[in-house]
């Protein structure tokens, strides 16, 4: 089957790909979540340090949950679990609009709704994509994954919207209603794995590839996952400390706010044009060569200082990295170990992602606050991406076939 007719027979399939990773608890959630820092602190005094601090529930949600959710899927089919997700997740954020005056509630509340909508992570959505697509599996995920950027650009303002109009209680339920209006529709109607089952017998097909415990057992997997905990590391802290990294350089923070605004739209078109390039091209080398141009950034930003043409290159470079790295995990991990226990593996490989990205803001901030200057965890970063670069580079051929 060529690349045209994959698009014709699955383009309803990224359509609701797109929408679930989207309104996911790596989509809707975390995006909008600084929307709700001002008026919660403002209304019950919480400091913004800890309200951001949420996003470690997210992390552990990914680091922990993702190969049970991955072997669910793999068992039950990511229809049902995607489904049940959404069900849960928009349940949770109703429960978000009932916290009280005291900070583990929200805590409590913010955990809970992101444990029910775990199933809402890319390893649902992306098992389906890559069983549908071959010849154009890099560019349907990318499509599939630039969901999560079409709800940041969206997402924000829609939220604002209800809080400044109706209050950040109201936001919440506003919230669950998109998914329970726009996204459990669009799934139950569109979502539907191409080949998922014995039409005969019901039963799931069981298609090529490794069952968990071998991958585990494989260099690729390690190699794989400690790469991406080294370049999620440094992507992550990049995207949190930007808007301070351009404007303690010597920019106008009205400028780098300006600057940094651009990233969104880089992370999109790094999502298209990576897969673009793995559909053509080698991956682990596109992969090497996108993350040693990011290391390259890292350096940029040094230099940059308060000129804003060095600052946007560098912000574009990284952008283009950050949008590659997840469609990366999500293909390479389809070539390397197959799609018989793709859910497990890719939530083993998710995890190690959300690790890196839980440690690297943290740990750059900690380097500021020793050194005083961004510039060690700047260096720190560039580590980060070029150790990535050399790991996923030299991760060898594809496997012609499948061994336990």
């Amino acid at each position: 089957m060529g690349k045209i007719e994959e698009f014709r027979r699955g383009w309803s399939l990224i359509l609701a790909a797109a929408t679930g990773v989207g309104l996911g608890i790596t989509g809707l959630t975390f995006y909008t979540l600084g929307i709700f820092i001002g008026p919660l602190t403002q209304e019950f005094g919480w400091s913004r340090t800890s309200l951001a601090s949420a996003t470690i529930l997210t992390t552990l949600t990914t680091l922990f949950l993702g190969p049970v959710v991955g072997r669910l899927a793999d068992r039950f089919g990511g229809r049902a679990v995607g489904l049940a997700s959404l069900v849960g997740l928009a349940a949770g954020l109703g429960g978000l609009s009932l916290i009280g005056a005291e900070l583990w509630s929200f805590y409590l509340a913010f955990g809970i709704a992101m444990v029910l909508g775990a199933g809402t992570l890319p390893i649902v959505w992306t098992r389906a994509v890559n069983a549908g697509f071959d010849k154009a599996r890099g560019l349907a995920l990318g499509l599939t994954l630039t969901g999560t950027g079409v709800v940041a650009i969206l997402a924000p303002p829609y939220t604002q919207w209800l809080i400044a109009d109706h209050g950040w209680r109201t936001a919440y339920l506003g919230q669950a209603a998109l998914i329970l209006v726009i996204g459990l529709p669009l799934v139950w109607l569109l979502f539907h794995e191409v080949g998922g089952t014995n039409q005969a017998t019901a039963a799931p097909i069981v298609r090529p590839g490794m069952s968990a415990a071998a991958a585990r057992r494989s260099r690729q997997f390690w190699m794989l996952g400690v790469g991406f905990v080294f370049a999620s590391f440094a992507v992550s802290a990049l995207i949190v400390h930007l808007v301070s990294i351009l404007s303690g350089g010597g920019m106008e923070r009205a400028s780098a706010v300006w600057a940094a605004s651009l990233l969104g739209f880089a992370i999109i078109a790094g999502r298209l044009g990576i897969g673009v390039l793995v559909d053509r091209f080698y991956a682990p080398a596109v992969a090497f060569g996108i993350l040693a141009i990011a290391a390259g950034a890292c350096f940029l930003l040094m230099l940059a200082g308060g000129n804003l043409a060095l600052a946007l290159v560098a912000v574009v470079l990284i952008g283009l990295a950050a949008g590659a790295e997840v469609d990366l995990v999500a293909y390479l991990a389809s070539r390397y170990f197959g799609l018989r226990a793709y859910g497990e593996i890719y939530g083993w490989q998710l995890g190690f992602f959300a690790l890196g990205a839980g440690l690297g803001p943290m740990g750059v901030g900690r380097l500021y606050d020793a050194t005083g200057s961004y510039n060690v965890g700047l260096i720190a970063c560039a580590v980060g991406f070029g150790v990535g670069a050399i790991l996923i580079g030299v991760l060898g051929r594809y496997p012609e076939r499948f061994e336990d």
